[in-house]
């Protein structure tokens, strides 16, 4: 990298963002930056990930590149093909259903632990995570404003967060993230699919009443048909062989 490449202005306001101390920093930030493209789709599955345009575009090395580049192999959201390059990792079927057996596992685990040790300011944050929710999903469902979508990402997933917030076993909420993490890509393809028979609002309904009633056995129940649901509803409505 070559001296000061990091503060020099820049017009992409995505290379704006690089402005880092140290290589480590500009790493992560460019690793990052490419895994948000990856999840959210901005980077179509199968797609060729081209060293030196994302270098040019980011301002930052090769090696820094690359090394971002190899964080996201280790996360899965990109192969290498031998001599030929990195790709986006493509979607098929077969990961979706593994990935939602894997949610469901550990997804179940985790609420009844978190459930076990339930206390008044945890219940206190999921009824303001349920209402933010609800009030986003009246918005791109009931009235369906599709440029809700994105806050309707941040809320679901905070309120599917706060369920599983009183869990004290790291291994999980980290099994747990990678998953969502994974399950997201195949989710985004759901978003404001107005074709889609869906109507998530009666469904996490249902889970925050058993959470607030104390019911594990429901909640969990609840829990693993919503997951389950968004795998049925994706293989309807897409093809993903």
């Amino acid at each position: 990298m070559t001296p000061n490449k990091m503060n020099q202005p820049q017009n992409n306001p995505k290379v704006a963002q690089i402005d880092a101390p140290s290589k480590k920093t500009a790493i992560e930030t460019v690793h990052e930056l490419i895994r948000e493209r990856v999840i959210s789709g901005a980077l179509a599955p199968g797609a060729r990930l081209h060293v030196d345009r994302l270098r040019q575009e980011f301002g930052v090395s090769t090696s820094t590149m690359r090394e971002a580049i190899s964080r996201l192999l280790i996360d899965n959201l990109v192969t290498s093909e031998q001599q030929r390059g990195f790709r986006v990792a493509p979607l098929s079927l077969k990961d979706f259903r593994d990935i939602t057996d894997a949610r469901k596992l550990i997804e179940a685990q985790a609420l009844r632990i978190s459930l076990l040790y339930r206390t008044e300011e945890w219940e206190a944050d999921l009824v303001a995570a349920y209402h933010r929710l609800s009030r986003i999903e009246e918005r791109l469902i009931g009235e369906g404003k599709s440029e809700y979508a994105h806050d309707w990402d941040e809320w679901n997933s905070n309120f599917h967060d706060c369920l599983v917030q009183n869990c004290d076993n790291a291994w999980l909420k980290r099994f747990r993230s990678t998953l969502h993490q994974h399950s997201y890509r195949y989710h985004r393809r759901l978003i404001g699919d107005r074709t889609l028979r869906r109507d998530v609002r009666t469904e996490h309904k249902a889970i925050f009443d058993a959470a607030i009633a104390g019911d594990i056995e429901a909640c969990v129940a609840h829990i693993e048909a919503h997951i389950e649901e968004s795998y049925s509803g994706l293989i309807e409505q897409h093809d993903l062989t």
